[in-house]
């Protein structure tokens, strides 16, 4: 049993077609079919039923599955140590951070590329449900996130900031002169919001389920930015975090009336378990430092 048939065989069970996995993997599919066909003879078991061009995971596939994952993520890990025993000086760092979360991302980048530069860092952004499932699938070092109800028991979380949940508008929007704003008015507002799997839409919804509130929602994006642009035309308003919008010029945080605490937590996210590189730990430290161990405003 060689560890690449354990990693095409573990492409092969998530996306359900050689083929694809192939062209992922970068190899023929002849090759693919070859390496999993030797694998199931040395396991004596179909590891796949063949459907046509789909591919779906026998019952002894999936019993596999979970050894075959870990014994990847067992020799990355020995791969790495062996790597930041010679220093952290070089190597790609995967870091998935929300959209909200940028520019925090932005300040500790800064930092750690100038002390760090021949450390390449690949961000990835997305929801925090997205990113999570990454980081826990070994795809990612790190997630920088507020967090979301019913996190994985596999994750190890650091806390950096709190920040407060804020009608946003343009200093141009008509209600852009209010010290406040009740959840009635807000309930009247045409409004543009993070959409599904975001963790600040998820203490919007909660909210909305407790207060027996519906909210005129004309638009949902997953693209915290386009939001924030958006708001430029002066007709919407939405509900994010002060840390989201932090630094952006024209726009006016408003503070909910609500006698619910509207505080989100920023996280760090780790998958449990797992070594920890040098540079995921020094990137950590910076992010620490922007952070500054206080609440964002």
């Amino acid at each position: 049993m060689e560890l690449r048939q354990l990693k095409y065989f573990k492409e092969a069970c998530e996306l359900q077609n050689f083929s694809e996995a192939a062209r992922v993997l970068h190899i023929s599919q002849s090759t693919l079919s070859q390496q999993i066909k030797q694998l199931e003879d040395e396991l004596d078991v179909l590891l796949f039923d063949r459907i046509g061009k789909r591919i779906v995971p026998t019952e002894a596939g999936l019993a596999f599955l979970p050894y075959a994952v870990r014994a990847i993520r067992d020799a990355e890990n020995g791969k790495q140590i062996i790597r930041d025993l010679k220093g952290i000086e070089t190597g790609v760092l995967h870091v998935g951070v929300t959209y909200s979360m940028s520019p925090l991302l932005i300040a500790a980048l800064g930092l750690f590329s100038k002390t760090y530069p021949k450390i390449k860092v690949n961000v990835s952004f997305g929801t925090s449900e997205e990113l999570l499932d990454r980081l826990e699938a070994n795809q990612l070092d790190f997630v920088l996130s507020f967090k979301p109800e019913g996190v994985s028991e596999h994750m190890e979380t650091m806390p950096l900031f709190s920040s407060m949940l804020r009608f946003i508008v343009h200093c141009s929007h008509p209600l852009a002169e209010l010290s406040s704003i009740t959840l009635k008015r807000l309930s009247e507002t045409p409004l543009i919001l993070p959409g599904k799997g975001f963790a600040t839409r998820k203490r919007i919804d909660d909210l909305c389920r407790k207060h027996q509130l519906e909210l005129t929602v004309g638009v949902e994006m997953n693209d915290v930015h386009t939001i924030i642009h958006t708001l430029r035309e002066g007709y919407w308003g939405t509900i994010l975090t002060q840390a989201a919008v932090r630094g952006e010029e024209n726009l006016v945080q408003i503070p909910i009336l609500c006698a619910d605490k509207l505080t989100s937590q920023g996280f760090l996210f780790w998958a449990q378990g797992d070594y920890r590189k040098k540079s995921a730990l020094a990137f950590a430290d910076f992010l620490r430092k922007v952070a500054g161990g206080e609440e964002r405003s």
